[in-house]
């Protein structure tokens, strides 16, 4: 069987002394080597290519523990160095543990102290024999750098957890009302760099941190580093509100918004120097001029408004209340602007408007010789007409105020009503109880008048003397001349004139020579024929107009 040469190396890194005195800083090698004993106990170390490999070669190179088992014997060399190796093992990793197992608050004991370093917001602890703070910095080859910052100074004795922070300087800028300043610190919290550059917040200052607006309160809490910093100071203004001074402490935007939140409501027509969207200044004073209060009638509302305009035309553009073509406003526009005063717009439009009417047709008579006199034939029916009359209506406030007629024209034309009267006179029959004949006759309401009646006069209109027989009627009724008789009357002529108008110009009055010749003849108002006596006068009133009774006897009439 081959002989075996084992070499056993245990490596212990970096384990610190259980005493204090310090830590390895190269690797500790424990080695084993067992070659030599076990050369000298007969053992090869190593194959050795160059032994003969005869069986009585290996018989020689046997150790003599014995001729009779020499195999057990080996066994036991084998078994025994096991042991031993496995025994050295134990005991160096126990050690080992043992070792790493001390508290650390026994090191101080022996002179070193356990420090952390925070470089750039990399923590690193470690223990240390340096004596102070530049000192363990040099151990560790660092420098104080010339762009940060040490927590502690150099010559600061080091003290058992001390935190040593080595912090780069940041660049900050800072603007207070405008005026920027720079710095370099290695502070990250907006309050600490405030404070470490002597700047002091008032409470109604206005902060900026990294373009978010801050609380000043809310500053110390501040976790995001602060590389921008923006304050703006309060400042004090006078308001001068139509002749009433105050004043105001404001940070707002603007001069509106300062007026909002100090209570100032103002109106759209006010007018405000500087303009609202100025943004304040120290010692600033805000002139306000209040607009006067009107009333504003349009369109049929009632607007109660301010305006600021001296003129009432000016006023109503600024209410945004213009005029259109023919509109006017009351008062005139160039008319000065009082408070509480009434503005009235009058909207004034045009149309053209046509009205329709009706067209009476025309009555045309017609003397017609193949009809009997009196007799009547409608040769045409008429037919009203239209016309349409156009005006040029103007309207304020949608009530008609003026009318222009433009024109009429004839839109249908009328057709005439032709009736045709009879010119045909002769006799139609002979008077009741009596051989005369007549060729008209005709209803009438008779009274009767005498000399006395007329003021003792005997005079009529033809000449002719009054007396029994003379009978005055209206002559467009019965001509002057015309034989009549009349019933319970007589005979007589048309020789006199109605007087006055009457109620029906179908009336005769029956003349006497006396009155007392007029009771005797027992004379009275009634309805009477008159019947004209052949042959007729030169003058014959072919068409008679429509009869109608008298308005003092409505009923009345002829019978027969």
């Amino acid at each position: 069987m081959p002989r075996h040469g084992i070499t056993v190396k245990l490596h212990l890194r970096r384990f610190e002394s259980s005493f204090g005195i310090g830590k390895l800083m190269a690797s500790s090698h424990f080695s084993c080597s067992l070659r030599e004993p076990l050369g000298k106990l007969g053992f090869m170390t190593r194959r050795d290519s160059k032994q003969t490999k005869t069986a009585s070669d290996r018989h020689r190179a046997l150790p003599a523990f014995g001729s009779q088992h020499p195999y057990r014997a080996r066994r036991g060399r084998r078994l025994l160095l096991t042991i031993i190796l496995t025994t050295c093992c134990t005991l160096i990793v126990t050690l080992a543990l043992f070792l790493r197992a001390l508290p650390q608050r026994n090191r101080a004991e022996f002179g070193a102290i356990q420090v952390s370093i925070d470089h750039s917001g990399a923590l690193q602890s470690l223990s240390t024999g340096s004596e102070t703070v530049g000192e363990l910095l040099g151990e560790l080859g660092l420098e104080a750098p010339q762009y940060a910052a040490l927590s502690h100074a150099e010559s600061e004795p080091l003290v058992e957890g001390m935190v040593i922070q080595i912090r780069p300087l940041r660049a900050i800028t800072i603007i207070i009302d405008g005026s920027e300043r720079r710095m370099r610190t290695p502070l990250q919290n907006p309050w600490d760099i405030l404070l470490s550059a002597g700047i002091s917040i008032h409470a109604m200052d206005k902060i900026w941190v990294n373009g978010a607006l801050a609380f000043a309160d809310a500053l110390r809490e501040w976790t995001v580093p602060a590389q921008y910093i923006r304050i703006r100071r309060a400042v004090q203004l006078t308001v001068i509100d139509d002749g009433a001074r105050s004043t105001i402490v404001t940070n707002a935007d603007s001069i509106g918004d300062t007026l909002s939140e100090a209570g100032v409501s103002l109106y759209p027509t006010d007018q405000v120097s500087p303009p609202l969207e100025t943004a304040p200044a120290a010692d600033m004073t805000v002139h306000i001029k209040r607009a006067l209060p009107v009333k504003l009638l349009v369109d049929g509302l009632t607007i109660e408004a301010r305006t600021s305009a001296a003129l009432v035309g000016d006023a109503l553009i600024e209410l945004n209340a213009p005029l259109f073509g023919l509109d006017y406003v009351l008062p005139s526009a160039d008319s000065a602007v009082h408070a509480d005063m009434t503005i009235e717009i009058r909207r004034v439009s045009e149309d053209i408007v046509a009205e329709r009417a009706p067209i009476d047709f025309a009555l045309v008579t017609q003397l017609d010789a193949g009809l009997r006199l009196d007799e009547v034939a409608v040769r045409q029916e008429g037919r009203a007409g239209a016309e349409e009359t156009r005006y040029r209506v103007r309207y304020a406030n949608a009530v008609e105020v003026e009318r222009e007629l433009i024109e009429t024209v004839v839109v249908e034309a009328p057709i005439d009503k032709i009736v045709a009267y009879g010119s045909k006179v002769e006799i139609v029959g002979t008077v009741p109880g009596t051989d005369l004949g007549y060729w008209r006759r005709v209803c009438v309401i008779a009274t009767n008048y005498d000399p006395e009646s007329q003021g003792g006069s005997h005079a009529t209109a033809t000449g002719a003397a009054l007396a029994k027989g003379v009978i005055a009627a209206k002559p467009h009724i019965i001509p002057y001349h015309t034989s009549v008789y009349v019933p319970g009357y007589g005979k007589g002529a048309i020789r006199d004139t109605g007087a006055g108008p009457r109620s029906t110009p179908f009336w005769i009055d029956l003349g006497y020579g006396s009155r007392a010749e007029a009771q005797a003849a027992d004379a009275r108002t009634r309805y009477t024929w008159v019947y004209h006596l052949w042959p007729p006068p030169e003058k014959i009133i072919h068409i008679l107009p429509p009869w109608r009774p008298s308005v003092s006897y409505p009923s009345g009439g002829c019978s027969g």
